[in-house]
């Protein structure tokens, strides 16, 4: 079967490292960039992603990029976000996803969170990707190792959720609101 997304088949993660390949240990960078074959299966322009290495260097296809220098978490946000969150604070990122309303965030699938749970609840839709995603290294804008599980993306609002039900990325939920 030819992989269209160009993703990786999911295998177990190596038991030679402490967590995750691309959760950083303390000390080392948490910065891991989507690839463009997501974007291009989502087929949305944002208008922001806060959490960019800079205009230069993100795959994301956004109109205005925050970057550490901006405080992405602390500015302003508009528009369709894209929010590919630092592995150190993903419960901060996604909470301010969830309360904007609008846009996609793309974390590891891990249900069994408070943070996970908080953010589902206020989502329009959640895809569960089918194959774990090559992520990009920061520091070296290098696909490095495999990620140790899945991810889910999340979408607030009709456009985002649309552009996932197209996607062909997973399995795609509509959370059932209490």
């Amino acid at each position: 079967m030819t992989d269209k997304f160009n993703l990786t088949p999911p295998t177990p993660a190596s038991s030679k490292k402490a967590g995750f390949t691309h959760e950083a240990p303390t000390g080392k960078s948490d910065e891991w960039f989507t690839p463009p074959s997501i974007f291009t299966s989502i087929g949305l322009t944002f208008d922001l992603d806060p959490c960019s290495p800079g205009a230069d260097r993100s795959y994301v296809p956004a109109r205005h990029h925050y970057t550490i220098h901006d405080d992405g978490l602390t500015s302003s946000w508009f528009g369709t976000v894209f929010v590919n969150p630092p592995y150190s604070d993903v419960k901060t990122w996604m909470l301010k996803l969830a309360d904007h309303g609008d846009g996609i965030g793309l974390v590891f699938n891990r249900t069994d969170t408070v943070w996970f749970q908080a953010a589902l609840a206020k989502a329009t839709l959640v895809c569960f990707m089918a194959r774990r995603i090559p992520f990009i290294e920061g520091r070296t804008g290098k696909v490095k190792g495999n990620p140790g599980t899945g991810s889910a993306l999340f979408a607030y609002g009709e456009t985002a959720a649309q552009a996932l039900l197209q996607s062909g990325l997973g399995h795609c939920v509509r959370p059932v609101k209490n």
